[in-house]
């Protein structure tokens, strides 16, 4: 076993000493640091750390505003998942006493906790054991972005607390566990430049940005780009148009599980900047999200004028539009009424009315003229239409 010799916690552990351990330490090192540079590896180093408390499985979570990053162990995501959408995700009586104090050693449950205040505490009582956990020993890290990276091993209530002796285990592992997170932050910063470099290369104006809205990484198109979207305070991606920026957010805030298509909001012109759509498109490395912050790359596409409108499955992918949303949106946009349009499509006004609310609420704008402003071309009219 891996078994240190420390006698009290005032300062830094003693280096661990190897005993005789199913755990390989040399071999466990190394995955540690091969998960550095591969974020997938994490879930593989979880369940190690895991063997090692015969507990259920273990995690890293950043503590951080806005929607819990985390990755962990395959045998737990179901329930780390339930935990973090639940109320206790980023404020629960564990994180305020295990993590506050940012001691450089693993601690458990017993070392800050009572029984008796354990077994008042609902966040224990009614989210952890009755999802066959309850015991930890966890560990915090200060990442490159900022944020505190919590390291938890998750181990079952009926198996009891985890003991004071395996924490000390797990401390001759910490230093290599915070320099190999360390260093998934700092390539997961190295990727974020290198996608928005690369959308540059091919005239595409981009940054990455985390969950907030904050810019992580920019290129130069996206920095010089227009007049209608920047960078602004305390480097927060600011759109001049106020729906716009509603837009944005709500795209950043949803649940990662509703959000993985992304979304793509269209931007009127103005005198000296044309129309665009900002596309909104989720990263899908569970690292990259976890260790450097940035959660979703945001590209600029001019909008340019053809002598049609785009096509209707064009529009339903950009605007997640359904297909009866997408066809009228087409037809709109090539000059025709919303009489006209419910003609050719078989369909009462009201229904044609119904739908083009939804398109409007999908597209940001308020009006027919302004969706043809937007979309169309300058020399269509729109075609009046009194019962619009």
């Amino acid at each position: 076993m891996l078994l240190s010799d420390r006698d009290d916690r005032d300062g830094e552990p003693p280096e661990t000493v190897l005993l005789d351990t199913s755990v390989n330490f040399e071999t466990l090192v190394d995955e540690i640091y091969e998960a550095g540079v591969l974020p997938e590896r994490w879930p593989q180093v979880f369940d190690r750390l895991a063997e090692m408390a015969d507990a259920e499985g273990a995690m890293i979570f950043a503590s951080a505003p806005g929607i819990p990053r985390w990755t962990s162990s395959e045998r737990i995501r179901e329930r780390i998942d339930r935990w973090t959408k639940s109320p206790y995700a980023t404020k629960n009586p564990r994180s305020a006493r295990l993590i506050a104090e940012n001691e450089p050693w693993f601690l458990t449950d017993l070392d800050r906790f009572t029984i008796e205040e354990l077994d008042n505490e609902s966040f224990y009582r009614d989210i952890l054991r009755p999802a066959g956990l309850g015991w930890c020993a966890g560990t915090s890290v200060r990442s490159p972005s900022g944020d505190t990276l919590v390291i938890s091993v998750e181990k079952a209530y009926a198996k009891g607390p985890v003991e004071r002796a395996v924490a000390d285990q797990l401390d001759g592992l910490r230093p290599h566990l915070a320099r190999a997170a360390v260093l998934s932050g700092r390539l997961g910063f190295e990727r974020a430049r290198t996608a928005v470099a690369t959308l540059q290369m091919i005239g595409l104006p981009a940054s990455a940005v985390s969950q907030e809205g904050r810019v992580i990484a920019a290129n130069p198109g996206f920095i010089s780009s227009t007049t209608i979207v920047g960078i602004g305070a305390q480097d927060q991606v600011q759109f001049a148009s106020q729906v716009a920026q509603t837009m944005f957010i709500e795209a950043l805030s949803k649940p990662l599980s509703l959000s993985k298509k992304g979304r793509s909001i269209p931007i009127s012109g103005t005198e000296h900047s044309p129309p665009l759509i900002a596309h909104v498109l989720p990263l899908r490395l569970a690292g990259l999200d976890v260790f450097a912050g940035a959660m979703s790359i945001l590209l600029l596409t001019p909008i340019t004028h053809q002598q049609r409108s785009p096509g209707p499955e064009l529009l339903q992918a950009l605007f997640d539009l359904t297909p009866a949303e997408a066809r009228i949106t087409s037809l709109l946009i090539d000059g025709n009424s919303v009489t006209a349009i419910s003609k050719m499509q078989s369909v009462s006004l009201n229904t044609v009315r119904t739908q083009l609310k939804s398109v409007f609420l999908k597209t940001g704008v308020e009006r027919q003229v302004d969706l043809v402003r937007l979309l169309g071309q300058p020399r269509v009219q729109l075609i009046p239409d009194r019962d619009a």
